[in-house]
């Protein structure tokens, strides 16, 4: 690593283990290595990291050090988790990981291997980026201001983003003047309120599938585009949709979001609402996020589909809190108007996005150097 940031470890593997895609890096003295995988292929953490372990650039390595960013909740330690967002190819769910176990399968020293929350991992390039002394290594890439306001120096900093689920985590700064990364599961709550009769009928369409606990997730996610597709379809039952059922049919249940998605950029009039609708409560959740934390210190948003999506909330300027013709991006009008009491305090909010798909990766790095 450059800039002073130097492993502990001789080598060390590093992974991002999302619901749908599987990063993995071996880091070692000949540079590193990388593989994706769907996780959906493999019945848990072991198969999977046996695979990554058998490749020819680093069969027989037997690394020192691995940190994995999971998706669900870390206990123990870092020692165990539920990986809630991983599904099978026979609609089962991987089993709670525990790392003694995997240790002992893989044949590591005993407490060779620690999780982090996949977005507590984001934190972490967060944690990076904010660090002038870090190493380029371990910091998020390509990141875009979209609305500017000064942060406050010494505030709080989170992360919310929608991916297969929806993960948040924030950070604050230590009497060092470094950034402490804290997990969060604030998409297990349920933080949408509806605000018109449609939106209403949408509730009930969602818990009739899923139950009263109904999730912020379940709506701010890959999973809450496709059920809004389905929920739009339902109520418009005149509008042809047998070309989009068909496509979502043939791709994988990970990729009926990005299907959607293609047939609204392409006109489609149920898959475009069903974007804009999802767009509309992103940017809720994400005031919502603001007002929680009060991250005057910045709220990035990661995870890989609001980039997927600027096609449809982009505009050419981003905007200022001085600036005063919000209307020209309804999505960040929509994350400003938070009504008489609260739309101040979160137009002090700076909104960052990462376009960084192996963020998770780099932070799970940064972790792994300061231990």
């Amino acid at each position: 690593l450059q800039n002073g940031a130097v492993l502990h470890m001789s080598c060390v593997v590093v992974g991002d283990i999302g619901g749908t895609n599987a990063r993995l890096q071996f880091w070692g003295p000949s540079g590193c290595v990388r593989r994706v995988y769907r996780p959906s292929s493999f019945t848990g953490l072991a198969p999977l990291l046996q695979k990554f372990l058998s490749e020819d650039e680093i069969a027989n390595a037997r690394p020192s050090g691995v940190v994995l960013a999971i998706c669900g909740p870390i206990w123990n330690e870092g020692r165990s988790n539920d990986p809630n967002n991983v599904v099978m190819a026979d609609n089962l769910r991987w089993p709670p990981q525990h790392t003694h176990e995997l240790e002992a399968a893989l044949g590591l020293a005993p407490y060779t291997m620690r999780f982090l929350n996949d977005f507590e991992a984001i934190g972490y390039s967060i944690s990076g980026m904010l660090d002038p002394l870090s190493s380029p290594n371990v910091r998020a890439d390509n990141v875009t201001t979209l609305y500017e306001a000064e942060p406050q120096v010494g505030a709080p900093v989170a992360c919310i983003g929608a991916g297969t689920g929806l993960g948040a985590c924030f950070l604050t700064r230590s009497g060092q003047g470094r950034y402490v990364v804290h997990p969060s599961e604030a998409g297990m709550t349920f933080t949408f309120y509806p605000r018109s009769d449609l939106e209403w009928r949408m509730v009930q369409f969602f818990r009739e599938k899923y139950g009263v606990l109904l999730e912020i997730e379940r709506l701010v996610s890959g999973l809450g585009i496709v059920d809004m597709f389905h929920f739009f379809a339902s109520i418009e039952p005149s509008i042809p949709t047998d070309d989009v059922l068909a496509a979502m049919a043939k791709a994988h249940e990970n990729d009926a979001a990005a299907v959607v998605a293609q047939y609204a950029q392409n006109g489609h009039v149920l898959c475009l609402r069903a974007i804009d609708f999802f767009l509309e409560v992103y940017a809720r959740t994400l005031a919502t996020a603001a007002m929680t934390f009060l991250s005057y210190g910045g709220l990035y948003i990661a995870g890989g589909i609001l980039p997927k999506l600027r096609w449809r909330w982009d505009t050419p300027k981003t905007l200022t809190s001085q600036h005063t013709n919000m209307a020209c991006n309804p999505f960040l009008k929509t994350y400003l108007d938070q009504g008489e009491k609260m739309s101040e305090p979160v137009a002090r909010v700076p909104l960052i996005l990462i376009d960084d798909d192996d963020a998770g990766l780099k932070g799970c790095l940064n972790n792994a150097t300061k231990t």
